[in-house]
């Protein structure tokens, strides 16, 4: 609930107030998700508005595509009728299909029945001479006509421009549904993972198998061909499987676009929610491998001018019979849309393909599944990013001594998702001092006498020494509003110990003997370093209610078998259901935060025994 108080107006009526520290969208009247909501829709539709943006520079082809100086054909050609490209209007009627058939099936004929009768002055000029007014050069460009044949490269572009748009609009739908899925109480819990589109869409798993990589990894593995319970063949299939991979590649491209992702699609329609993560990743592989398609065609582009897609540029005349011909001269696309399409093919390639790699957390584990839309910034300070198991030792796929994450640029959060128990913890992040000694978690009580003579407050400096006040207990204190245990009695001075806390001056700490010489309140982490340690408080009543998975909801649907067990007085298990730190533990009770550099062995030995005793920490 948002955090409201209640204001009575008029004739006993209550309305909810914002009160003063609720975030921006409380205070604005808001309700809780729908500012996320908005945000999603939002980023999601510059999804599809990229797509529409490709398709849009592909399908708009003017004048300036062309390379004018190199004309397909040395005659100006003159029909009754010349059919455009991309005239919409004109698909309505049904003759408009029929043309369409007509000159692609047999191009002479169409030319010879639409020759225009009459003289036309343009009829007889040369395409590398020809005047022609400016002002019809404002029209689409057209259908290229009195070549020998026509080929289907002339409708390159125009193929891959609808095809980004299409798919790119099924991504969009995907991505908007996923996400307003996962920002929702009753849906978010029903996003199948892999493990979950196994064990409910079993006609998936033959999907796979059609792709044909199965078959052929056996092969290589010299696995050999597989009759009843005998398998054949195991060496000649080694020997022909790395000659026969293109032919396994070609089949497993055409049987992912044609049979594949047009059937997930399809079942998507019926399960919008459950599917929407595995059509997201399919359709990201899908216009990725077409953005390398268009990238390995743009080099073809390129290099030969043969290869280029040829438009018609056209414009009208009147023959001395008084009919209106159109008149045109057919030229390739220039060298420089070429390289346009080539850099726009790499980039489709790379943020596709980026985008399915985000996708790959969830689809491993749903309660690690992350909002596609949106991005969030991830401060430096986090990097490198180091933790460990339980017992101290380095985590699958890492060695002793490297760091989980140690490039800036890349995902802070990475492995997380691919451990062993991965299916069992999640991750809490909370701000610790960069120097232990800033931690008032690990004050003495000096240091509290300390903190205490900075605010200007020596009257209460008695009491702490008497009580022997350290930083925990001094935490707790003020935690419980019990800082009259220590003579405090003004709620102002109460506000300003509380307020103040993570701010203790250096020059205060050097004077009393801290070990805060070397050090400073404003700096950051170090890139290769320091190391620190610290701890988030879990009480036992957190984690009896706490909720493992994406966004801190159980994932029961995502197939991962994450249940709440009740013992034999109906409490939850809450033993087998730890949460790790970005930057700690990946299964500690308490959220163990290493960070290595500034703290000493004896320091993350002692915070290990904490962490295994149960001990909480009230940082």
């Amino acid at each position: 609930a948002a955090p409201t108080s209640p204001s009575k107006r008029g004739g006993g009526s209550v309305r909810l107030r914002p009160v003063d520290g609720a975030m921006w969208a409380r205070k604005c009247g808001a309700a809780p998700q729908w500012p996320s909501r908005i945000k999603v829709l939002l980023q999601s539709f510059m999804t599809a508005a990229v797509g529409l943006a490709v398709w849009q520079w592909m399908s708009a082809a003017d004048l300036g595509y062309l390379d004018l100086k190199r004309p397909q054909s040395p005659d100006v050609l003159c029909l009754s009728e010349w059919p455009l490209r991309h005239s919409a209007d004109s698909w309505w009627r049904a003759e408009t299909w029929q043309d369409w058939f007509s000159y692609r099936e047999d191009m002479n004929t169409y030319v010879r029945d639409n020759q225009c009768t009459g003289n036309v002055s343009s009829s007889h000029a040369k395409c590398s001479s020809a005047n022609v007014p400016l002002y019809q050069m404002d029209r689409n460009l057209g259908i290229p006509l009195g070549l020998d044949n026509y080929s289907w490269r002339n409708d390159t572009i125009e193929i891959y421009g609808h095809l980004f748009l299409w798919m790119t609009i099924c991504l969009w739908l995907a991505v908007t549904v996923h996400d307003l899925a996962l920002l929702t109480v009753t849906k978010k819990d029903y996003i199948y993972d892999l493990r979950g589109i196994r064990n409910n869409f079993r006609c998936c798993n033959l999907l796979y198998k059609l792709l044909g990589y199965r078959c052929w990894k056996r092969l290589f593995r010299g696995g050999g061909i597989r009759c009843g319970q005998k398998r054949w063949c195991k060496l000649p299939g080694k020997i022909l499987a790395i000659p026969l991979a293109p032919v396994f590649a070609a089949w497993a491209v055409a049987s992912f676009f044609f049979i594949l992702c047009p059937v997930v699609a399809i079942v998507f329609l019926i399960y919008p929610v459950r599917l929407s993560r595995a059509l997201i990743f399919l359709n990201c592989i899908a216009v990725g491998i077409q953005g390398v398609v268009l990238a390995l065609h743009s080099i073809a582009f390129v290099s030969s001018v043969e290869e280029r897609q040829i438009y018609a540029v056209t414009w009208e005349r009147v023959s001395s019979t008084g009919m209106t011909c159109t008149c045109g001269c057919m030229y390739p696309i220039s060298q420089g849309r070429c390289v346009n399409l080539l850099i726009i093919g790499v980039m489709v390639a790379y943020k596709s393909f980026a985008l399915a790699f985000r996708c790959m957390k969830g689809l491993r584990r749903s309660n690690w599944a992350n909002l596609i839309s949106v991005l969030f910034p991830v401060p430096l300070t986090v990097y490198e990013v180091a933790w460990t198991r339980p017992d101290g030792s380095a985590i699958q796929h890492r060695v002793g001594g490297q760091p989980v994450q140690g490039e800036m640029a890349f995902d802070a959060f990475a492995l997380m998702d691919e451990q062993i128990d991965s299916s069992r913890t999640t991750v809490n992040l909370v701000p610790c001092a960069v120097s232990p000694a800033f931690e008032p978690t690990n004050w003495s009580t000096n240091e509290v006498v300390s903190y205490l003579t900075d605010l200007e407050m020596p009257q209460y400096c008695d009491y702490v020494q008497r009580n022997s006040v350290d930083g925990r207990m001094l935490l707790q204190l003020c935690r419980k509003d019990l800082l009259s245990e220590i003579g405090c009695t003004s709620k102002i001075h109460a506000s300003r110990i509380r307020g103040k806390l993570g701010t203790f001056d250096e020059a205060s700490a050097s004077r009393n003997g801290g070990e805060l010489a070397d050090n400073s309140r404003h700096s950051t982490r170090k890139l290769s370093g320091p190391r620190l340690t610290a701890f988030s408080e879990v009480t036992q009543e957190q984690r009896r209610l706490e909720y493992i998975g994406c966004c801190g909801f159980p994932c029961r649907r995502g197939e991962n078998g994450n249940h709440f067990h009740k013992d034999s007085d109906g409490e939850t298990d809450a033993e087998e259901h730890q949460t790790p730190s970005a930057v700690g533990s990946s299964t500690t009770p308490a959220a163990l935060v290493q960070v290595e550099g500034g703290a000493k062995d004896a320091e993350n030995a002692e915070v290990r025994s904490r962490a295994g005793s149960g001990e909480q920490d009230p940082s």
